[in-house]
């Protein structure tokens, strides 16, 4: 009903017209920027799926600049695309070596690790993350340690990440749902319609917020209120994976 999904913090941001730095015997040649370009394309080509490019472009940043941590976070990044983990791992532990006070990289070795089904550790990389100073995708990395926990089948512990998420970022639309989902299954009507409410009000009607509703409301016997939530879904999400499902009854 709500999805389910990381929330990969960007390693740089991508530029499809970054171009290379060639003026190698330049005085003025910047190693770093020089990788920077070279990282933006590879990751740009990664997400178009040119894998030998992207390959490549991140090869070229390495022998840049080897010590850079964010040559070694993207180069950790592609390994774990191509289904090359040891390597993968061996590059995020690089990264953390590099720079053991970023954020985001352990947010992202958090998911790779969760994807791993290596739990535990996944947690702790995500709460490495929200305790590094200066990290500002806080509200992100507890929704991620929270659907890592999800997957876990660790469901208290899911909540009270969820919890961290929204009172971290209150317009966090996924982990909002995602909490509201819980409560409705523990039987918390009440305070799961509240909290969609409340968050509809901030960020416009959500579809995902609406079937949430038109659940709640059933389990309340409140055949009135479903109804009315049912057609808002209807008209102002027709074409939505969530309108499809409550048709199907499958929610």
């Amino acid at each position: 009903m709500v999805k389910t999904g990381w929330v990969w913090v960007l390693i740089i941001t991508l530029a499809g017209c970054a171009s290379p730095v060639s003026q190698q015997n330049d005085a003025k040649f910047d190693k770093i920027q020089a990788a920077e370009a070279r990282i933006s394309l590879g990751l740009g080509y990664l997400n178009s799926d040119r894998y030998q490019q992207a390959q490549q472009n991140l090869q070229q940043a390495h022998q840049y600049a080897p010590n850079y941590y964010r040559t070694s976070l993207s180069m950790a990044y592609y390994q774990q695309r191509v289904g090359e983990t040891d390597q993968a791992d061996r590059l995020y532990q690089k990264a953390l070596s590099q720079a053991s006070k970023k954020g985001d990289v352990y947010n992202n070795y958090g998911v790779f690790l969760c994807e791993q089904q290596r739990f535990a550790e996944a947690k702790e990389a995500f709460l490495q993350a929200v305790a590094q100073p200066y990290y500002h995708r806080v509200s992100d990395s507890y929704e991620n340690a929270a659907f890592c926990q999800l997957k876990a089948g660790e469901t208290k512990s899911a909540k009270a990440l969820l919890e961290k998420a929204t009172e971290h970022d209150p317009l966090n639309v996924r982990a909002g749902l995602q909490l509201a989902k819980l409560e409705i299954e523990r039987g918390q009507e009440a305070g799961a319609i509240t909290r969609i409410k409340r968050l509809h009000k901030r960020v416009g009607a959500h579809p995902s917020g609406l079937l949430l509703l038109v659940k709640a409301y059933q389990q309340q016997g409140n055949t009135e209120r479903a109804a009315h939530d049912a057609q808002r879904l209807a008209h102002q999400f027709p074409e939505s994976k969530e309108y499809q499902l409550y048709l199907a009854n499958e929610y």
